[in-house]
Parts: structure tokens; C-alpha cells; sequence
């Protein structure tokens, strides 16, 4: 019973409250600053909703830092939720649907892994240095042309091909795992019959969004069709539960 109590409380902490919390953080998530007007010089301070940064406002360089030291835990937790909902996919269901259910483990923790180095890296990581660097600026430690220098470095960074916040292998990788551990929980579950289709179609269609961005406002969208799915399955499973 006490196992049943955590597996439960779990379930609705990775699958309703986590996404809950993302989807509200990523509506001041800005996307589209990396060519204009440049990372470091949109990052830096505080902008106003802007049609084409999608955000409804982001409050400067302190809150890039605090968005992410709370998306990251978040994002593993919602990794965690789609290794739930695979938990109850046996060999009984066939051998296809065991093979996406680990497909789906598989991807959720390469998830895991690569949003969190990209977190820390371009979210983390770039939020403090910019917060350090305007302190330093700010009291004689850099002149303008060291500033200069080091908005180049971090704008290089940015795009690098490894580890940038955008378009890197890192991105990428993080990305695709979080469509793959969607599209392949949702293949999983519909093979063992475990759930309503519309569902399991919402859910791998919240993972396509959230491929595309994780900002706004595809994230606010992925992480809404998420809980959707998620509770539309706990529905479907608390009636079948009810019939039986």
C-alpha cells in the first residue's frame, strides 16, 4: 500500500505539477534573439512582449538564471512521468509493445541527461556569467572592450555545435528524446490497449511540439497537451478500475 501511496503521488507530481509549473515559466521563456539582436545583447536586460520573442515579458538576465534552476528539475521530472507511464507494459502485451516501452525508458533518459547539460549550460551556466559580468562591468573590473570580448565569447557559445543553446548536438539530441520518449510510450501503451487513443495521440503530439521549442510558446503548449493526455489517461484507468 505504502508503494502504491509513492508511485501514485509521484505520478501526479511528474505529470500534472511539473508540467503545470513548465507551462507557466515558459510563457517568459523568449525564443527567437539568436540572430537579432544577438544572445548576449537581448539576454542581458529586461524586454517587453515582442511579437517575434514570443514571451509575454522577460525580466532580464537574473531571471534567465531562476527560470532555469527551475525548469531543469522540472524537465526530469517529466522524464520520470513518461517512464510511469510505461510501468505497466508487460511481456503479456507482446514483444512489440515491451520494445517501445524501453524505447520510451531509453529516450526519457537521454532526455534527462541532455536537457539537463543544456539547461546548465545555456540556461544556468549563461544566466550567471552574464549576472558576473555585468557586476564586474558595473564596478571597473571590465572595460568596454573586455565586455565586448566576452559578449562575443558567450554569443559563440551560444551557437556552438556541441554545446550551443540552439541547434547543437546537445539541443538536438535533448529534443528528438523528448519526441521520441512521447511517440514511443504512446505506441507502447495503445499496442497493450492501455488508454483511448485521442490521448495517446495528444501525449506524442506534445512531444513533437516540445521538439520544436521548448520556449514560448511551443512549450506552454507541449506541457498543456501533456497533462491533458496524462489525465485523460488517469480518468480512462480509474473507470476501467471502477467497471472491474
Amino acid at each position: 500500500m505504502k508503494h502504491e501511496t509513492l508511485q501514485r503521488a509521484l505520478w501526479w507530481l511528474c505529470l500534472l505539477i511539473a508540467p503545470l509549473i513548465l507551462a507557466a515559466i515558459e510563457l517568459f521563456h523568449p525564443a527567437n534573439f539568436t540572430q537579432h539582436p544577438g544572445m548576449y545583447q537581448y539576454l542581458s536586460v529586461p524586454e517587453a512582449h515582442q511579437h517575434q520573442h514570443m514571451a509575454l515579458r522577460y525580466f532580464g538576465p537574473q531571471w534567465w538564471f531562476v527560470l532555469h534552476m527551475i525548469q531543469t528539475p522540472m524537465m526530469a521530472l517529466v522524464g520520470v512521468g513518461i517512464w510511469l507511464l510505461v510501468a505497466d507494459v508487460r511481456t503479456a502485451h507482446g514483444t512489440l509493445a515491451v520494445a517501445l516501452a524501453w524505447l520510451a525508458r531509453l529516450a526519457a533518459f537521454v532526455f534527462l541527461i541532455y536537457y539537463t547539460v543544456l539547461d546548465g549550460i545555456g540556461g544556468i551556466g549563461l544566466g550567471r556569467t552574464i549576472v558576473l559580468t555585468q557586476t564586474m562591468v558595473a564596478d571597473g573590473q571590465l572595460s568596454p572592450d573586455q565586455l565586448k570580448a566576452v559578449a562575443s565569447v558567450l554569443n559563440a557559445t551560444w551557437v556552438d555545435h556541441w554545446v550551443g543553446g540552439v541547434g547543437s548536438v546537445i539541443s538536438q539530441g535533448a529534443s528528438w528524446a523528448a519526441f521520441a520518449m512521447t511517440a514511443a510510450a504512446a505506441l507502447a501503451r495503445a499496442l497493450a490497449r492501455q488508454g483511448p487513443l485521442p490521448a495517446l495521440a495528444l501525449l506524442a503530439i506534445g512531444g513533437w511540439v516540445l521538439q520544436l521549442s521548448h520556449a514560448a510558446l511551443h512549450g506552454p503548449v507541449a506541457f498543456a497537451l501533456l497533462i491533458i493526455a496524462a489525465m485523460w489517461l488517469r480518468w480512462a484507468e480509474s473507470r476501467a478500475a471502477a467497471r472491474h
